[in-house]
């Protein structure tokens, strides 16, 4: 009898231990994934703003966020950001468009858009 006890709370204490590890990864993941939600949000806000959500699918929170210098090959709405580390948003563009959405850049510190790249 002692043994089946002792068995049962083994088997229990497992169970608990792994629930609790993956519902640990769970949190995690789900943690990063809206990381750049904001940043994301107001990308799409200037893209439909300036009429080229046309060309993108309306799926914004898909976009692809990464960190880029904003430098000669962007369009700065003001040129003192020049040089700066921001967040490059890439929006997946509609198939059949010949030329896509630009990329959009974003402080990473006020989520306000300061520039872009055009599409050719």
């Amino acid at each position: 009898m002692k043994m089946k006890f002792i068995c049962f709370i083994l088997i229990v204490w497992s169970a608990l231990l792994i629930v609790g590890c993956a519902n640990k990864v769970n949190v995690e993941s789900s943690e990063s994934v809206d990381e750049y939600v904001d940043v994301k949000a107001a990308a799409w806000a200037f893209v439909k703003e300036k009429g080229w959500n046309h060309t993108a699918k309306d799926d914004w929170q898909s976009a692809d966020v990464e960190e880029t210098i904003a430098d000669h090959r962007y369009v700065l709405l003001d040129k003192k950001d020049e040089d700066r580390e921001v967040l490059l948003v890439s929006f997946k563009d509609v198939e059949n468009v010949v030329a896509g959405t630009p990329q959009i850049l974003v402080d990473s510190n006020t989520y306000e858009v300061i520039g872009y790249m055009p599409t050719e």
